[in-house]
């Protein structure tokens, strides 16, 4: 079995080497361990095994593993801009055996180190057992819900000059189209702020639980989130309102 008090004594052991009085690594100690409650309430609500909630607890606390170091050697969280997190954190997990630190038996190596590659890609790869698919899809749903989370208490998109750039933004075409479609958003290198906050809420379009389609709409998260900006085109408020829309009733139906 998972000894999780022990994992969760490493992380802070290894998390200790970065200065959490920067903001952003501060951020993501906590978002980890909020990951990490969240995957054990998906695999809870869909009455899993003992092993299967503290796989899924093990996989929630690592999933950012990389975003610590992707902080302080690219000082940023984007991706296209630094190195992806997803492969960069199982990278991390491999070099000197270093997941070992985190869990004795390694027959779960494989499940953790694919459900953290595929915790942060468009679409989870093909090919996947059962049970690799199903960590994959906790991991990325609990992800979710936090990224939401933390957007609805300003956590980001929170400055004088972005809160100005996304009130006097528009919504790219492409971007209104694919929501509308009911899809989730491929994004594009060049997105506005805007844009990023809807391809942000087209998240719900790929979560796989009824659980976390419950708790983003119990908590009013795209509400709160969409209600933080006072839009100044008239065509942006009418778009606005209609992915408030589309987003209400896709959750409801959900339930």
């Amino acid at each position: 079995m998972i000894d999780i008090e022990k994992a969760k004594k490493e992380f802070n052991n290894y998390t200790s080497n970065y200065d959490k009085n920067i903001i952003p690594i501060n951020r993501k100690y906590y978002h980890s361990y909020r990951v990490m409650e969240e995957s054990i309430k998906i695999a809870e609500s869909e009455n899993l095994s003992k092993e299967d909630i503290e796989l899924a607890s093990l996989i929630g606390l690592l999933h950012d593993t990389a975003r610590f170091e992707q902080w302080m050697r690219y000082q940023t969280f984007s991706d296209s801009k630094s190195i992806d997190h997803g492969d960069f954190g199982v990278q991390i997990l491999s070099e000197n055996n270093f997941i070992r630190n985190f869990v004795e038996d390694s027959q779960y190596d494989k499940i953790i180190k694919i459900a953290i590659k595929n915790h942060n890609k468009y679409k989870i790869e093909e090919g996947l057992n059962e049970k690799e698919l199903l960590h994959s899809k906790i991991i990325r749903d609990a992800d979710k819900i936090d990224i939401f989370y933390e957007a609805s208490e300003d956590m980001f998109w929170n400055t004088a000059e972005e809160i100005r750039e996304i009130e006097n933004s528009f919504i790219s075409e492409d971007y209104f189209k694919q929501f509308s479609e009911r899809s989730t958003i491929l994004r594009k290198p060049n997105q506005t702020k805007l844009d990023s906050i809807i391809s942000m809420i087209a998240f719900i379009f790929d979560l796989n639980f009824k659980y976390s389609k419950k708790v983003i709409y119990e908590n009013n998260y795209i509400n709160r989130i969409l209600d933080k900006f006072d839009y100044k085109n008239n065509t942006t408020k009418e778009q606005i309102e209609t992915i408030r829309k589309i987003a209400s009733d896709y959750l409801k139906e959900s339930l």
